[in-house]
């Protein structure tokens, strides 16, 4: 069951290395990774934050975040044949579950509305650069 995913990430990995190439500065193997990263810690805390508030958007929030592993499960292995620490991931993925996290604290229980705003839109900013690295504009 496990094998299955590979061809997808291996897809997506193609995918996104070719459309990265064709920009002006590509990112290595490491940044790819540690995009990857990120963005699973980050929707990995707003899928639990929408869960434990019954949120009907937390199983795409969830299934956000296993693409993204998927995609970091592909890409760490060249990214840590360049020298890579592989637990480096583990720190990555932290990283954007706390920075989401922060923001989600601001935005929910802040007591300072233009705080809050101002949390809102920075989240869904690196929700938004998450998105566009797999989902069409």
């Amino acid at each position: 069951m496990r094998h299955e995913k590979y061809p997808l990430a291996a897809a997506a990995f193609l995918i996104i290395t070719s459309t990265l190439a064709a920009q002006a500065s590509p990112l290595t193997l490491q940044e790819q990774a540690q995009a990857f990263a990120t963005c699973a810690g980050r929707y990995s805390a707003l899928a639990t934050r929408q869960s434990a508030t019954h949120d009907p958007d937390s199983a795409l929030s969830r299934r956000m975040q296993n693409d993204f592993e998927m995609l970091l499960e592909a890409t760490l292995p060249h990214a840590v044949a360049t020298g890579i620490d592989p637990s480096q991931a583990r720190q990555w993925r932290s990283t954007g579950w706390t920075e989401m996290a922060r923001l989600m604290r601001l935005q929910y229980y802040g007591t300072d509305a233009d705080r809050a705003a101002r949390a809102h839109a920075d989240m869904q900013r690196r929700l938004s650069i998450c998105r566009r690295m797999i989902l069409p504009a």
